[in-house]
């Protein structure tokens, strides 16, 4: 009891002494940024209803963040399901949600597939991104199925740019280790080569051409991904079979025609890999071989035929492809390829001051050529329309959508309903509360639907959407160079669907879950002066399972989402030298709904110097993980320790 007590005064000091911060003022530099994720009509993101977060770019330099799942690890409410070091899987969760409940955008464009329902962000490229927007929350009032959790929205840049070439090497020190087991153990000795574990290169460059801008960046990676861990019978192991060989590229252009903006972008990425399975089913004969390609073509207008309508028009077409080979079991090999399109029309009309309409639709199809699931496809369309009035210093924001899909549930073909209701009050210059009430839901993914009836595994074509109530109220502060945000939320989840065996003992899945997740986040950010400035944030989350018999009475949390997380961040810019810290903590995480097994706590802190040699060439040093703690975000999949990154970075 003493421990838990002293645990309840730790968290409630914490808590007090944000909100004691929440009424420091200093006046400086002033904390702003422009943002779309939240809503269809621009505005600050101080106004916009639901909890919100950007990744600046200069966010993204500062924490020296050479991958998308790197830039993301500070966000509050954010949490990354990582099976290991670069080229791993990596997918996000926000608020305790599964990671096939986020959505996730390329301006503004899905980039979920329709097979599992998943993103890879170690397969997204950092180099070609500005900025990264975050919306907590429900969004398929706006977005359409799969934003339960909320949508991260990806940001590319668009502004001209010199040429920038980075360079960099990553380094674990060097360590004994053992291999083998039982007669066959044996000690190794040090290993020199995994000082150069791994390189990276990558370039960007955004020059004008008259009128138009033209965008090109590119990348490559290697590594050997060969780090030490601690195995569950406490010995030192290498990780193997877990390289990774990876290019990216993309090309895009923008120019002004008539009285708008077209702009055409593409983009592809390639990734060779080794798949090393998880640390008790090792599977040393694996590979995997991802490639994807996405083009997208837009036209925007902030004034269209009047002065008081817009337009924005965008067509995209995507393919993935993953092959999964196992030597040394051919049975598992897979082959999946995805297809996908989409148009998208969306307009603003100014119909007054104080009100102001956003409305759209768009239609996608998506197909799979799949050794599990076969050759299914789906085509969807919907219709959404926001509204923003104005009155004084409140802001109310309806939104409502409508989308179909051809293809499950013949209980439910009418495909879903979403809707939101966000309420803004300004109380002064620097206070504003919020309001947000949504209904959001999951589109049942081609894996749920159809996976053949084979090998103890069958699919279930009569599910419904999964679905979501969310209620979220929040304070912020804006006053100078800080910035203190507080928001508490509930959001009820029903008709989860569950993968799990019936009586046949065949797995198969059903609506059958229910979920409470009653959280808080609280965020804070503050130039301490000219040099130094700091951020943190921490998340509450309280989630409780409310299927297969349990109810709130039984007090059981749902599995990897843990009670506490906290993130912070120091940093110093000079004219020469620059640096930061950042820790990151998460509190233990069970594995199950029976509470018994976990994963612990675990706390992470990483390092970057930065040296400005001329004006136009800069030498980094970054030590992620630098207490090497040993610890797993996925059950079975070490994460790396201590690893040393120095790099170089020139503009020409």
């Amino acid at each position: 009891m003493a421990v838990r007590t002293r645990r309840a005064a730790y968290w409630a000091a914490l808590f007090v002494s944000f909100a004691i911060v929440g009424a420091w003022p200093e006046p400086s530099l002033e904390l702003d940024s422009v943002t779309v994720t939240a809503s269809r009509i621009s505005e600050s993101s101080s106004e916009t209803p639901p909890a919100m977060s950007v990744v600046t770019r200069a966010d993204i330099e500062a924490r020296g963040a050479t991958t998308v799942a790197a830039a993301l690890g500070g966000v509050a409410g954010l949490s990354l399901n990582a099976k290991g070091p670069e080229g791993s899987l990596v997918a996000v969760s926000l608020r305790g949600s599964t990671t096939n409940q986020v959505l996730v955008l390329i301006d503004g464009v899905r980039v979920n597939d329709a097979l599992t329902g998943l993103v890879d962000l170690s397969a997204i490229p950092l180099d070609s991104v500005d900025r990264i927007e975050v919306m907590r929350g429900g969004g398929s009032s706006l977005y359409g199925g799969d934003a339960v959790g909320g949508v991260v929205n990806i940001i590319t840049k668009r502004a001209s740019s010199p040429l920038v070439l980075m360079l960099e090497n990553g380094s674990y020190l060097p360590a004994r280790r053992v291999s083998g087991f039982g007669f066959n153990k044996a000690e190794g000795g040090m290993d020199a080569r995994t000082l150069a574990d791994s390189q990276k290169a990558s370039l960007s460059w955004a020059p004008l051409l008259g009128a138009a801008k033209l965008r090109f960046s590119g990348g490559a990676t290697r590594a050997a991904n060969a780090f030490t861990f601690i195995d569950a019978n406490g010995e030192k192991r290498e990780r193997q079979n877990a390289s990774l060989l990876g290019a990216d590229a993309s090309l895009g252009l923008t120019s002004p025609v008539g009285s708008g903006t077209f702009s055409a972008d593409a983009s592809f990425s390639y990734g060779s890999k080794g798949s090393p399975g998880s640390e008790s089913e090792p599977t040393l004969g694996a590979a995997e071989v991802d490639g994807s390609a996405r083009a997208t073509i837009r036209y925007s207008a902030e004034r269209f035929l009047s002065d008081l309508l817009s337009l924005d028009a965008v067509a995209h077409a995507e393919y993935a492809g993953i092959d999964y080979i196992d030597s040394s079991a051919p049975a598992g090999d897979g082959h999946h390829k995805i297809l996908a399109a989409g148009l998208e029309i969306a307009q603003r009309a100014y119909a007054a001051d104080w009100l102001t309409l956003a409305y759209g639709a768009s239609g996608d199809y998506a197909s799979a050529r799949s050794d599990s699931v076969g050759s299914p496809s789906r085509f969807s369309g919907g219709t959404y329309a926001e509204g923003a009035f104005a009155l004084g210093g409140l802001s109310i924001r309806p939104a409502i959508r409508y989308d179909y899909s051809s293809d499950f549930s013949p209980l439910r073909p009418l495909g879903g309903i979403a809707g939101s209701l966000g309420v803004s009050c300004r109380l002064s210059e620097a206070d504003v509360l919020k309001l947000n009430l949504s209904r959001a839901y999951r589109v049942p993914t081609f894996n749920d639907l159809y996976w053949p009836s084979e090998g103890g595994a069958a699919g279930n074509p009569g599910l419904m959407p999964e679905t979501a109530y969310e209620a979220d109220f929040g304070f912020e502060r804006r006053l100078g160079s800080l910035r203190y945000a507080a928001t508490g939320y509930l959001r009820y989840s029903e008709d989860v669907i569950l993968w799990q065996p019936g009586a046949d003992q065949i797995w198969r899945p059903s609506n059958f879950g229910a979920a409470l997740y009653p959280g808080i986040e609280q965020e804070i950010a503050a130039r301490l002066s000219e040099r130094y400035s700091i951020s943190a944030n921490y998340s509450y989350l309280y989630s409780c399972v409310l299927s297969g018999g349990f109810s709130l009475s039984d007090d059981k949390r749902l599995p990897m989402t843990p009670l506490h997380s906290l993130k912070a961040s120091l940093s110093y810019e000079g004219e020469r030298l620059s640096w930061s810290a950042t820790g990151s903590y998460a509190g233990l995480r069970y594995l199950k709904t029976a509470n018994v097994d976990y994963l612990p706590a675990y706390f992470t802190l990483d390092a970057l110097a930065r040296w400005r040699t001329t004006k136009s060439a800069s030498t980094y040093v970054a030590v992620d993980n630098l207490f090497d703690e040993q610890y797993e975000i996925v059950d079975g999949y070490p994460m790396p320790g201590t690893k040393i990154r120095i790099g170089i970075e020139m503009k020409f």
